[in-house]
Order: C-alpha cells, then sequence, then structure tokens
C-alpha cells in the first residue's frame, strides 16, 4: 500500500496580487485583495482584503496571509476592460 503525505508547513505560499479573491481558511465571504505585501510595524506579508457583508455594508481587514486561501475567480481574466465597453452579439 502506498501511503502519500502533504507537509503543509513545507510548501510555499505563492503571493497574492491586488484583485486575487480569497477566503478566509476558516471559512467566510468570497473578500478581494486590495494590497498584499509588508504593514508598518509588522512582520511579514498581510493582506488587505474588502467585502460586501450581509447588509450590503462595505468592509476592509487586514489578515496574515497564512489565514486566507486563493479562490477561483468568478469572471475569468482578461474578460473586463476598464474604460472599454463591448458588445455582446445576440442573435435574432
Amino acid at each position: 500500500m502506498l501511503t502519500a503525505t502533504l507537509d503543509t508547513f513545507d510548501t510555499p505560499i505563492a503571493p497574492l496580487n491586488v484583485g486575487d479573491v480569497v477566503t478566509l481558511k476558516s471559512g467566510g465571504p468570497r473578500m478581494t485583495v486590495t494590497y498584499f505585501g509588508p504593514v508598518a510595524l509588522t512582520a511579514g506579508d498581510w493582506v488587505v482584503c474588502q467585502w460586501f457583508d450581509e447588509h450590503g455594508e462595505l468592509r476592509q481587514e487586514m489578515f496574515e496571509q497564512e489565514h486566507v486561501r486563493l479562490e477561483p475567480r468568478s469572471i475569468p481574466p482578461g474578460s473586463v476592460h476598464v474604460g472599454r465597453f463591448a458588445r455582446v452579439a445576440r442573435p435574432g
């Protein structure tokens, strides 16, 4: 019998980018990364995220990188262009 283990402590964490979608590893809403990097008076890289709560209020919080996980984008990259509108051909 073959057994494989994955030591998550030895797996490097990929850097995040502004615009990435993340969730807390403990659960919660999908959040958008607005900043990733060092923060004054703290060690390591931090993730600043924004999201809308269940009342539609904009929220922002800072998390340690190891507490969030990258989520798939709901809109494929490259399909949105800032300042440009695309026309969608509709049949008929």
